[in-house]
């Protein structure tokens, strides 16, 4: 029988489709439904299908024939444990390299609106006020903390070098140097690595290992006046810790894509802070993203066919 493929992505247009549908040729058979059709009717057409593509609940691939997740994310918070798996056996490959670009480029953007303070620029604007009264920064000369050097920290330390910061990288192990960072320390030495930095960004796995890993203490040991950036998870930051370090004058600024809850509630105090830039974990958003995500699809889809080794493929 032919593996049928589910498809559930929106962004995909009928030019990705139909790429989708010249590398399946005869060997497979095909189905696109809406992101948000209905759970009993997602399910349903799960137990028939052994490969999903999109953003599938982990929990509606038990007992189904599923041998092939590919999801449109980097994250994979949701696939940790076993669950999922009863009555079922697949491999998972994540979005990884997708929007490495995009989610570099935003980071950049959020340090550039910070030091150089557009967001009072713009709400002086809008007010029709003009006022220099502001003390900007360089980015240039300055360290950055990288935590996480996978794809998306790679292209971050490559855009940082080429502004002449220093950029240190954290990382479980350190193993060999990196190309773009000045220094690497590994997890164990990780506020030792803060201690240095004028920029901390945060681009790792949310898992058990990182939740609230930046606390009270995590804050206190980072530089005073310095800046911080989530891009990862909102688990791994304690919104309370955070919320008190801003106010207190130790953290000068932050950039903020992910939260602990989102969309981020609306009694959230961190919407009031004229020092901080919220985002709606919109990092990995990109005109390219979805160009990029059908040929990763693709090749994976062909490494299927021809038994070969996935790409991006985790552990779980």
């Amino acid at each position: 029988m032919k593996p049928h493929v589910l498809v559930a992505v929106n962004g995909f247009t009928e030019k990705h489709m139909e790429r989708i549908r010249q590398v399946l040729s005869d060997w497979a058979t095909l189905e696109q439904i809406n992101e948000e059709t209905p759970e009993s009717v997602f399910r349903e057409k799960i137990g028939r299908s052994q490969i999903v593509v999109g953003w599938p609940k982990a929990e509606w691939l038990a007992r189904s024939p599923v041998r092939l997740v590919q999801l449109g994310s980097v994250g994979y918070d949701a696939f940790l444990g076993n669950t999922h798996q009863e009555g079922t056996s697949f491999t998972l490959c994540n979005a990884s390299g997708v929007m490495s670009v995009a989610v570099a480029e935003h980071l950049m953007a959020m340090m550039f609106a910070l030091t150089r303070r557009i967001s009072h620029h713009i709400r002086d604007m809008n007010e029709h006020k003009w006022s220099r009264q502001f003390e900007y920064e360089e980015v240039f000369d300055s360290t950055a903390c990288i935590v996480g050097v996978g794809g998306i920290g790679t292209e971050i330390a490559r855009r940082l070098r080429a502004l002449g910061v220093r950029t240190i990288g954290v990382r479980r192990e350190i193993g060999e140097s990196h190309p773009y960072m000045d220094e690497m320390y590994p997890s164990s030495r990780l506020q030792e690595a803060v201690a240095q930095a004028d920029h901390v960004i945060l681009i790792l796995p949310g898992n058990a290992s990182t939740e609230k890993l930046f606390d009270t203490a995590m804050f206190a040991s980072m530089k005073k006046g310095s800046y911080f950036y989530n891009l990862a998870r909102g688990s791994i930051v304690d919104e309370n810790a955070l919320h008190a370090a801003l106010s207190s004058g130790r953290l000068k600024g932050a950039g903020l894509d992910v939260f602990e809850v989102e969309p981020l509630p609306k009694g959230s105090p961190l919407w009031e802070m004229d020092n901080v830039i919220i985002t709606p974990h919109s990092g990995g958003r990109s005109v390219k993203e979805f160009d990029r995500f059908c040929q990763l699809l693709l090749n994976n889809l062909m490494n299927y066919r021809d038994g070969k080794p996935f790409l991006n493929q985790v552990n779980l």
